[in-house]
């Protein structure tokens, strides 16, 4: 019983001097992607596919601009055309659509689009006959290593914005990102 404690002990302390390094999702998209985010906007970083595809997203107020990191190990798509075929880059199934084209790092994208569900979750009012919808552009910029990244710019409201506001930072932004 003393050498199974004992053994425990050992074990827990060489596993203690392992020093392992957890990427944080804002982490792994600057380690893969240099750009300059959208001047006051707010930030929010999270992870899908059980933390294998970071996101860094910048929003204000119903504009989005969205980095998605894909292709590595346990991601939701291996490959570009697996996520242009997924339900990541479709409309409720239906391929999404060319949207002419963007210089992204030097190099000619092509842009696609989608209409996007808005959630509307105001307690006071009665849910909508249809589900209002926003829309996202996006082009899909390969990495080094196999994984690729998908850059987007997402509407969240029916409205349209005519000063295109949010529209403008993102094509400044497309200017600024850059594979490291």
């Amino acid at each position: 019983m003393i050498a199974l404690a004992l053994s425990l002990i050992l074990a827990a302390g060489a596993a203690a001097e392992e020093h392992v390094t957890v990427k944080t999702p804002a982490q792994a998209v600057a380690a893969a992607v240099r750009f300059t985010p959208p001047k006051g906007w707010t930030a929010d970083a999270y992870a899908n596919a059980e933390g294998a595809d970071p996101v860094l997203r910048y929003e204000r107020f119903s504009d989005a601009v969205v980095i998605r990191l894909f292709g590595g190990p346990g991601s939701d798509y291996a490959t570009p055309a697996d996520f242009l075929a997924g339900p990541g880059a479709s409309e409720e199934g239906a391929p999404s659509a060319p949207a002419g084209t963007a210089t992204v790092a030097g190099k000619k994208v092509e842009l696609r689009s989608r209409r996007v569900p808005i959630e509307t979750a105001d307690p006071h009012r009665a849910s909508p006959p249809t589900k209002l919808k926003g829309t996202e552009v996006f082009c899909v910029l390969p990495l080094k290593g196999g994984r690729f990244a998908v850059l987007a710019y997402r509407r969240e409201s029916p409205i349209p914005d005519l000063h295109r506001t949010g529209e403008k930072a993102w094509e400044a932004f497309l200017k600024t990102v850059k594979p490291r």
